[in-house]
């Protein structure tokens, strides 16, 4: 066994070995054309629902014209590799071999032309600096394109909603707040409110969303308690019965580890939501957030799951008021979460003393044109409601249009 069947092992054994490795190899790395091949079946196959084991990937393979392969030499190559998580180390070493077989190519290219009688001393450097770029530029990974700024002016402004005036495919949203006030169930009550179809904030009718929870805190017996009468009044007042959204309820997890953040990625793949709940955010990794250098490989974890195209929403806390001055709402242990997401709410109590919260703006919203309310209010339906819901709205499913005066509590 060679580094490149430890690779296609480690991708038989667990198809989210697939996407670690494509950041690091591509099929033409592979010394075997045989493993090229069975490297980039699995890339093609990965975002579809077929399954990756040795049984699918030989048909694949036959397919392609490989019909000297035997179904036991595929077995071989999963059995003999002892795990998935192994396959960044050896897709390096795969990548470094391919890179070295590319240099000397070039460099015995360089030679023959350095030696040849009448060929000009400038075409050899120009072949050789051709050669060198091509390796270069065939690294894996994204590559970085510029387009003209009249391009991008011409171009009609298009928002790729999901939820129309709320979220686009992709946004990320940090909720905080002070402790108990309310910030765990305003965001259950979005989960409920978007797999029953139900704006949450304007209360109308909206296409189902899939969505799938990933709680790193609070237990399933705490959601049941929480979410109950939550979803038979979403059930009520919705197109769709809340009682699919996927829930994960895991408790502290490392998603900066292959192992933990491969898990939810499957979950995405199994369950394809349109919004990811996740959190709290300190617990996601071990010790908590204490500064950047730990913020950092949370957030490249978090945006792998962003670029999954689902909108991302998440609860964050807050450092400790000391009662001298207004508290802050950002998120502790890293300023990096500042200015990471596309919105990040505080809800705090109302100056006025009644039981509505204010929504805190501890970063401005990065896309101005949305609907999310400035203060929540309490009763109705729900436990929160927008205070800029459409009073015919709230005639229809409150019975009641003054708020303060005749909010009937949940």
């Amino acid at each position: 066994m060679t580094p490149e069947h430890y690779v296609i092992g480690a991708c038989l054994l667990s198809r989210d070995a697939v996407r670690f490795a494509t950041e690091i190899v591509n099929p033409l790395d592979f010394q075997s054309h045989v493993l090229g091949e069975a490297f980039a079946a699995m890339q093609e196959m990965h975002p579809t629902s077929e399954p990756i084991e040795p049984g699918s990937v030989y048909l694949k393979l036959r397919a392609r014209g490989q019909q000297a392969l035997q179904i036991t030499e595929v077995f071989a190559w999963m059995e003999g590799t002892s795990s998935a998580h192994t396959v960044e180390f050896y897709a390096k070493q795969v990548r470094e071999a391919s890179v070295k077989r590319a240099l000397r190519s070039a460099g015995q290219r360089l030679i023959q032309q350095a030696t040849a009688e009448g060929l000009p001393p400038a075409k050899a450097l120009s072949d050789a600096m051709e050669d060198l770029q091509g390796i270069r530029d065939n690294t894996p990974g994204q590559g970085i394109d510029s387009k003209k700024l009249g391009e991008v002016l011409a171009t009609e402004e298009d928002h790729d909603w999901l939820v129309p005036g709320l979220f686009e495919r992709g946004d990320r949203m940090i909720i905080t707040g002070f402790e108990g006030f309310g910030k765990s169930t305003w965001i259950r009550q979005m989960a409920v409110q978007f797999a029953a179809g139900i704006n949450p904030v304007s209360l109308d009718h909206i296409d189902p969303l899939r969505v799938q929870v990933v709680d790193v805190e609070n237990t399933e017996g705490q959601w049941r308690r929480e979410v109950r009468g939550m979803a038979a009044k979403a059930c009520h007042y919705g197109s769709n019965d809340p009682s699919n959204i996927d829930l994960a309820c895991t408790g502290r997890i490392d998603i900066t580890k292959d192992a933990a953040l491969g898990a939810i990625h499957r979950l995405v793949d199994k369950n394809r939501p349109d919004v990811l709940f996740i959190g709290p955010i300190y617990k996601m990794v071990p010790n908590g957030i204490n500064n950047d250098d730990d913020a950092a490989p949370l957030i490249t974890a978090l945006d792998s799951l962003r670029d999954r195209g689902l909108v991302m929403v998440m609860e964050g806390h807050s450092p400790k008021g000391n009662g001298q001055q207004a508290r802050d709402l950002s998120p502790r242990g890293s300023a990096a979460f500042m200015g990471w997401p596309e919105f990040g709410f505080g809800l705090a109590p109302e100056a006025d003393g009644t039981t509505g919260a204010t929504i805190q703006r501890w970063r401005g919203d990065r896309n101005q044109q949305t609907d999310w309310p400035k203060r929540l209010e309490r009763g109705g339906p729900f436990p929160w409601t927008a205070d800029n819901i459409h009073p015919e709205t709230r005639r229809k499913y409150y019975g009641w249009d003054q708020p303060q005066k005749e909010a009937v509590t949940w």
